[in-house]
């Protein structure tokens, strides 16, 4: 399954949160492992390698390799670090301009994802906010991060954890972040992860 859309992968952690809470899950393996998976792109095949620490490289069908937005832009360690939770290494899936990183919540059921997508407009990142929207999803601005950012808050009522949500615009970039932290929690990696794009 490719993870794309922003509200997928909101509705993607509040499931797993969910299910992850009521099934009482263990917690992750902290084995490392390496994990080889093809992806489609708009330009054709490619092999992506992710490794346990969250680095992936990305071999184009003709066998060039291209340097991309990766998970090892935020390391499992500061993702954990800023939410004020222990995550595991990320799993990679990349779908042409996205690259959508998750982390499981060690010792807990939670989850953690940080997408980035490449090529991005201001037109753009306003039609993913309108998905938000569209979906019943109050979203409010926040100044002072990239070029254009917002949050978003679901859950927090009954068997439903609260989930907090950043999306931020630099240049042609948009990150992602969605975990069960408080929103200055997650701007905090947003603005620890930025200097990196």
């Amino acid at each position: 399954m490719h993870v794309t859309s922003p509200q997928l992968v909101r509705r993607l952690v509040v499931g797993a949160l969910v299910v992850g809470g009521s099934l009482g899950l263990a917690a992750c393996s902290s084995s490392s492992s390496t994990s080889t998976t093809t992806t489609t792109a708009a330009s054709g095949s490619g092999t992506t390698a992710t490794t346990a620490g969250g680095t992936s490289t990305t071999k184009a069908s003709g066998g060039a390799s291209t340097t991309a937005v990766s998970c090892a832009l935020a390391p499992a360690a500061q993702v954990g670090a800023a939410l004020g939770i222990t995550v595991g290494n990320p799993a990679s899936e990349v779908n042409g301009p996205v690259t959508v990183c998750t982390y499981q919540q060690t010792g807990g059921a939670g989850q953690v994802i940080v997408r980035f997508q490449t090529g991005m407009t201001p037109a753009s990142f306003s039609a993913n906010e309108s998905q938000f929207t569209a979906n019943g999803e109050t979203t409010t601005p926040v100044t002072g991060l990239g070029d254009q950012a917002y949050s978003s808050t679901i859950g927090g009522g009954g068997a439903a954890p609260e989930v907090n949500t950043i999306v931020v615009l630099k240049g042609s970039n948009e990150v992602l972040i969605t975990g069960p932290a408080s929103q200055a929690q997650v701007q905090s990696l947003a603005t620890q992860l930025l200097p990196k794009l």
